[in-house]
């Protein structure tokens, strides 16, 4: 018991963003809290640099007072507690929250494709390296590995569990643009759009 509590301390602490992380790695594993970064003004998040630059780099460098920063990566910090609170680990390589699901349901749906299950790729390709693609079929291949989640059918080539391993697939409503938010624990750097990543 006491060796499980020190291995998720250890495991939540690796979660946790610090200042000499860089912006493309925060992207590309914290999805989710591009919106706090840009409510704060640190508008570098999608910019060619942040592969490159520090999040201290970044809002230090752009005039944001230290307390400020300090602030900023408090609330980040809390906010993916939160999220893991939300969305508890699967042993699956992909997992959907039940937002995303909802949403896949409805674009079944839309395109009459009700029964169908949903293929999730990490494919070659994209301005950082690899770029995730999702598709409706029928059935899963011969090397395909498969699981049920929220009432869907997910597949996903067992070749690419190395890529995918631990994503989770979120669907976030926003004034600038609604759509589906990849969380990738593997990637060390995403692009500005968040549509492919890099492992490397």
């Amino acid at each position: 018991m006491a060796s499980e509590s020190v291995s998720q301390t250890v495991s939540q602490s690796s979660e946790q963003i610090r200042g000499d992380m860089l912006i493309g790695e925060i992207v590309a594993r914290h999805p989710e809290v591009v919106p706090l970064f840009l409510k704060y003004g640190l508008h570098c998040v999608g910019c060619r640099v942040s592969p490159y630059e520090t999040i201290e780099q970044g809002s230090l460098g752009h005039g944001m007072p230290n307390d400020v920063f300090s602030q900023m990566i408090a609330e980040a910090n809390s906010r993916i507690g939160q999220w893991r609170e939300e969305n508890p680990s699967s042993s699956n390589a992909v997992e959907l929250t039940a937002s995303a699901a909802e949403q896949v349901k409805k674009i079944m749906k839309t395109e009459g494709k009700e029964g169908y299950g949903l293929r999730v790729e990490a494919v070659a390709g994209g301005c950082a390296g690899y770029s995730y693609q999702m598709d409706f079929e029928q059935a899963p291949g011969g090397q395909d590995a498969s699981f049920e989640t929220h009432g869907l059918t997910v597949f996903y080539a067992k070749s690419a569990e190395k890529f995918l391993a631990g994503t989770v697939i979120d669907y976030r409503e926003a004034l600038q643009g609604s759509g589906f938010v990849m969380r990738n624990p593997n990637a060390k750097s995403a692009c500005g759009c968040g549509e492919s990543f890099n492992v490397e």
